[in-house]
């Protein structure tokens, strides 16, 4: 109960930032050529940059599910998530495995594979905790060798924030200023890519979401 409540409150509150804010949407026609399509594809975005991003999917044209630990803040995470009307996948990832850990996790990666190959989407983070953060596992890239579905990076900044001096620099929003959000180019994952092949694609992943990151904060300092 008292989980509820408190997601509900800071629901409320990160709705009212992002209606502060003066945003400006950076390459918005990749996701929306895929939602016209009805094509669905891995949202992927670092761990830390999560808050603002919920509320830019357009939930009229494509159900969104999201990957959430069964662990620590998940729950608190959960109850937030389905305020945004995204579905949920329960389940923790792991950067040296498949991305997926025991408990729950082998049925978190079937769940997920099911989804998008029946027309949804399926948003997580590349990095997971405990971290380090900024570094991209392999788990996303396996989702989308498995899946044949394309991943499309995704970062977001906002002038008026904290970042917090932990793993994954969690950045708490602010109300008023600009914000920035900039999508990247979709990453495809041949079904017979080898681990070499994966391992570069994982790289290349990791290069795209700490440039996007860069060119949000760029998009902020821009507009002064």
């Amino acid at each position: 109960m008292i989980v509820k409540i408190l997601s509900l409150i800071f629901y409320i509150y990160l709705k009212f930032v992002s209606y502060t804010i003066r945003w400006n949407l950076n390459h918005y026609d990749i996701p929306e050529s895929y939602w016209k399509r009805k094509k669905p594809f891995i949202w992927v975005h670092w761990h830390g940059q999560s808050l603002m991003l919920p509320g830019k999917w357009d939930h009229n044209k494509q159900k969104l599910f999201a990957l959430v630990s069964r662990h620590g803040d998940g729950n608190f995470i959960a109850s937030l998530l389905s305020k945004y009307k995204i579905q949920l996948i329960r389940g923790a990832g792991n950067p040296k495995k498949l991305g997926i850990k025991e408990k729950g996790g082998a049925m978190a990666l079937r769940s997920m594979i099911k989804t998008l190959k029946s027309g949804s989407s399926v948003a997580l983070t590349a990095d997971q905790p405990p971290g380090p953060g900024k570094i991209c596992g392999l788990g996303v890239i396996s989702l989308a060798k498995m899946s044949g579905a394309a991943i499309i990076p995704v970062a977001a900044a906002t002038s008026n924030r904290y970042e917090f001096n932990n793993w994954d620099n969690f950045t708490l929003n602010f109300p008023f200023g600009r914000g920035s959000i900039v999508w990247g180019n979709p990453i495809k994952v041949k079904s017979n890519a080898s681990s070499d092949e994966m391992e570069e694609i994982r790289q290349f992943l990791e290069d795209q979401l700490n440039s996007i990151s860069v060119e949000a904060r760029e998009n902020i300092d821009i507009r002064k």
